[in-house]
């Protein structure tokens, strides 16, 4: 039983347009966390009457705060494009926890990042744009001095262009080093006939354990035999806790600190 790294791969066209797995799951992760925030912003009212709202002004301070704090005071304009940005990545970096070997999370694909990149650039832009006018804006990349001109115009463009870049390549290099060690780890987990077996062994063992009065005969027992007990559990289990392991690292832990920079980084790119 061998376990790979799910290929980006073309399962149909529509118009000559090719439409691949990522773009499948991307918008069955873009369907579902519309319908959550479609019913968390169903029936508001002015006084909180209910576990819904609260959630939902919660999410709404929280990434307020972040905003305000990071571009600065009058941007609630932007806590919509934010919440949206930080749900979806997340909900894609955590798509891993289930998927792994089967789906490839959306993140995992370069083109996914990128195009959340771009909308940040673009955004950006048209942001300072909008705050210092046109002109104040071109001048931005002339530098302080006119004899600096040539040097500090292209480094100018060049520190642009890298932004999205930066953000891009961080956050899809993480993601694919995280699902690459994922993988290898699962394949030398269930690479052989054997190790399935001891993973179903171990499960059940544990279950039985867990969900039966085992547990309080084992802690009846002489220290040698306690000991014994302990230790053949643990060899049982062990592939168990690895896994969880992987999973609790390299796609939940790892997942929400990415989204959390990618998220922060935006924020500090288009504040003024």
């Amino acid at each position: 039983m061998n376990v790979s790294i799910p290929q980006i791969t073309s399962g149909f066209t529509v118009f000559g347009f090719e439409i691949t797995n990522t773009m499948v799951w991307t918008w069955l992760i873009l369907a579902m966390l519309s319908a959550l925030f479609i019913w968390l912003g169903s029936g508001l009212k002015v006084k909180p009457e209910g576990k819904k709202q609260i959630v939902a002004e919660t999410i709404y301070g929280l990434v307020g705060n972040l905003v305000e704090s990071n571009i600065g005071p009058n941007t609630k304009a932007f806590i919509p494009y934010f919440t949206a940005l930080f749900a979806f990545i997340l909900a894609s970096n955590l798509s891993g926890v289930w998927s792994l070997g089967v789906i490839r999370p959306p993140t995992a694909d370069i083109a996914t990042p990128f195009a959340l990149a771009l909308m940040t650039c673009v955004i950006s832009q048209y942001y300072h744009i909008k705050m210092n006018g046109i002109k104040e804006y071109l001048k931005g990349f002339l530098g302080p001095v006119k004899f600096m001109i040539p040097i500090m115009l292209p480094m100018n463009i060049i520190s642009e262009i890298a932004n999205p870049v930066s953000l891009t390549l961080r956050m899809f290099g993480n993601l694919l080093g995280g699902l690459i060690i994922g993988t290898l780890i699962y394949s030398m987990l269930i690479g052989s006939n054997v190790m399935p077996i001891w993973v179903a062994l171990g499960s059940i063992v544990l279950c039985a354990v867990l969900l039966t009065k085992q547990y309080k005969k084992i802690k009846n027992l002489d220290k040698g035999k306690k000991k014994l007990a302990v230790l053949l559990g643990l060899i049982c289990c062990a592939p168990l806790c690895i896994m969880a392991f992987v999973h609790g690292y390299f796609d939940i832990f790892s997942g929400c600190l990415q989204t959390y920079i990618f998220c922060l980084l935006s924020m500090i790119f288009i504040s003024p």
